[in-house]
């Protein structure tokens, strides 16, 4: 009985989920809008394509190995046998937007082998959910495939329009540039050649950076990405700007082959995401939930945290990271001064940057700093600066930065991490600003993926938690190693304060629909010194300061820096959001939202009735309507409203803003005006 309930399910299954004609593989999403085709042509090539809503979106795309001491595998292949299975589950997350995650997935595996005498062969596996699909390659322990030299993945992506673009180059060395806006067939990266401001690769400019976003002409947005990124390369996207298609380009090793392998093994997930609108985008879980599940045992340790810190001061230059100018930031005197503000203000953390000695050397024609991750300059006693903040009962953030020394800090890591255990520091920032060295090395490189998750897993293992700047691109990894918190890896704020140009008011609203779908982004929001007329008068911040409160909100992440100097926030009636604003979630609702254009975000306070609202504009100025109807129902709140005032504008009056609070409830209907370039920011208190 039991076995027939099974067998009437499973083909119950078949029939609603997936299915074959003419030797096609079909598979849908739960919700049957979206469906994908698997087959070979007459040459025995593999390729899918991808319809939503009966339309097309990806037309037949082909997919292909080439291997250094291998033939390549491209034809003369045959399906052999498939699989499929259904997942309908929840999970919990230890941080995160919302707690809970539900993974719902219709799977299709097709196992592939040569007809060939070598018969090699390999798996394509699909998971289509509701809000897009995935699809990886499995290689199995095989006679004719042991040592595995990649030197081409050729993973086509054939769209069916020339659809509008969002995305930055195919960059092997960064993620921090601006993001262009085009369609598909005027993508060229050459102006990004010019940008002297960062350590930069770009070796095709007709290749582009993953997550790239886009919009249909009939309203529908896609976004390419990967998930899972594990022992394997980064993946750029080529584009053929005249056949509309991009195809796979992985990021190389110095000899030119792309993965160092052995069989068995699994590439990450070529993702694409799909949604009826831009909110839908930002509200997907699907590169998290192609992660695998929490490695870490007790993660009672693990807590997000707000935190200050020295790192502004030194980009506008009020400070310096060294001491060669008698100017040094991070000495125990001023240490202490923001020990005692955050003490004063109630903020959880201090990061203690710049503290490490630096041993200058050039190498490659660039200046470096060796550090050992355990000396102090001169003026800096660690030791004292713990106790100091335990007094005070502050939390101290360590600060390893590699400067491109990565082999360096891998050898020292042991000694890196066994010192702060030794000081009692529970968090690290680590940094890898600057080209790395070995210079054969790119940052996207799979060299500096495996290092970078030996870092993470080696911090587990010493209950530390890392947030880091300057890496790798995240892939959802953090649900796996949760002490994770946060990545920088796109053009954040301190572009603001040197770069030239600096940010644009569209930038923060175009990293929540691209980079920011790949994981939570440490922006380090906060920043009332709009127009830095003291330090960097040709610079400011092309945001009210209302915008950069209103970024606490809209900018996910569950470390969140109070960036400016305490001297602009003391007395400053403002600050009050920054100290009220939680950094910990249990749901999130986008209330509105247009890429480039507008986003409005509610967070609901962990463990509590109380919600944030964040919302901001480009350029244009904006007036919302907003229905209330995220509160709990049948609780009254006291709405703190943090609002651009009457003449407020980004470049001329960025500082006008308004304080007030009324009574509402999720009956209320709020109006919203939004300047140029700015930004609302609202607390609602339940009241008892």
């Amino acid at each position: 009985m039991v076995k027939h309930i099974f067998f009437s399910l499973f083909f119950l299954f078949i029939a609603n989920n997936s299915y074959s004609s003419d030797k096609s593989q079909y598979i849908k999403s739960p919700d049957g809008l979206t469906i994908v085709e698997f087959n070979v042509n007459k040459e025995g090539r593999p390729f899918y394509n991808v319809s939503y809503a009966n339309k097309k979106i990806i037309d037949n795309s082909f997919i292909s190995f080439k291997f250094k001491n291998d033939k390549e595998i491209k034809a003369n292949l045959s399906i052999v046998n498939f699989e499929v299975n259904s997942i309908d589950e929840t999970w919990e997350r230890i941080w995160g937007p919302t707690t809970k995650v539900k993974n719902n997935y219709n799977l299709l595996k097709i196992q592939l082998q040569e007809t060939s005498e070598s018969k090699r062969k390999f798996n394509v596996v699909f998971k289509v959910y509701d809000d897009g699909l995935a699809f990886r390659y499995e290689f199995p322990e095989q006679e004719n495939l042991n040592k595995v030299l990649i030197t081409d993945e050729q993973t086509e992506f054939q769209l069916s329009d020339d659809f509008i673009c969002w995305w930055n180059p195919g960059d092997w060395d960064s993620y921090e540039h601006l993001y262009s806006k085009t369609k598909f067939s005027e993508i060229d990266g050459t102006p990004y050649l010019t940008n002297q401001l960062i350590a930069s690769y770009i070796p095709d400019v007709k290749a582009i950076n993953t997550p790239i976003t886009m919009k249909t002409k009939e309203g529908l947005y896609l976004s390419f990405h990967e998930a899972n990124l594990t022992n394997y390369a980064g993946m750029t996207l080529k584009c053929d700007t005249e056949k509309l298609k991009m195809t796979s380009a992985l990021v190389a090793w110095e000899d030119g082959i792309k993965v160092k392998t052995q069989t068995p093994f699994e590439t990450p997930w070529r993702t694409i995401q799909i949604s009826k609108s831009a909110a839908g985008l930002i509200e997907s879980n699907l590169i998290e939930n192609l992660n695998e599940p929490c490695k870490i045992e007790n993660t009672e340790w693990i807590h997000p945290q707000k935190y200050i810190g020295l790192w502004w001061a030194m980009h506008v230059g009020q400070y310096d990271w060294e001491m060669d100018n008698n100017n040094h930031g991070t000495s125990t005197e001023i240490s202490k001064r923001y020990i005692d503000f955050a003490a004063k203000q109630n903020i959880e953390s201090v990061l203690i940057e710049g503290w490490n000695e630096c041993n200058p050397t050039w190498m490659n024609g660039e200046r470096k700093c060796q550090f050992d991750w355990v000396t102090s300059y001169s003026d800096y006693d660690f030791k004292e600066v713990i106790r100091y903040a335990n007094e005070k009962g502050v939390k101290i953030i360590g600060q390893h930065e590699t400067n491109g020394l990565v082999g360096n800090y891998m050898d020292k890591l042991d000694d890196a991490y066994e010192y702060l255990d030794e000081l009692g520091i529970g968090t690290v920032k680590s940094g890898y600003v600057g080209t790395l060295i070995p210079a054969v090395h790119y940052q996207q490189g799979q060299w500096m993926i495996e290092n970078f998750r030996i870092a993470i897993e080696k911090a587990a293992e010493r209950k530390i938690t890392v947030f880091a700047h300057e890496t790798i691109k995240p892939t959802g990894i953090s649900r796996t190693y949760p002490n994770l918190l946060s990545q920088e890896t796109a053009r954040g704020q301190e572009f603001n304060a040197w770069g030239k140009p600096g940010n644009n008011p569209s930038h923060s609203l175009i990293l929540p629909f691209t980079r920011m779908l790949g994981g939570a982004m440490d922006f380090t929001p906060g920043i009332f010194d709009i127009k830095l007329e003291k330090y960097r008068e040709n610079n400011q911040i092309p945001t009210t300061l209302a915008k950069q409160l209103a970024l606490f909100v809209v900018f996910y992440s569950p470390v969140q820096m109070a960036a400016d100097l305490p001297e602009n926030y003391e007395n400053n009636p403002a600050f009050q959001f920054i100290r009220d604003v939680p950094v910990e979630w249990d749901d999130s609702k986008v209330l509105n939202a247009e890429i480039g254009e507008y986003l409005t975000i509610a967070r609901k306070e962990k463990n509590t009735k109380n919600w944030a609202l964040g919302s901001i504009t480009n350029e244009e100025s904006r007036d919302f309507d907003i229905p209330l109807t995220f509160l709990d129902e049948g609780v009254k709140y006291r709405a703190f409203i943090y609002a651009d005032g009457e003449k407020a504008h980004w470049d001329k009056n960025p500082l006008d803003y308004t304080i007030h609070n009324k009574e509402v409830s999720n009956k209320t209907i709020l109006k919203i005006n939004l300047a140029e370039g700015g930004g609302q920011a609202i607390y609602f208190k339940a009241i008892d």
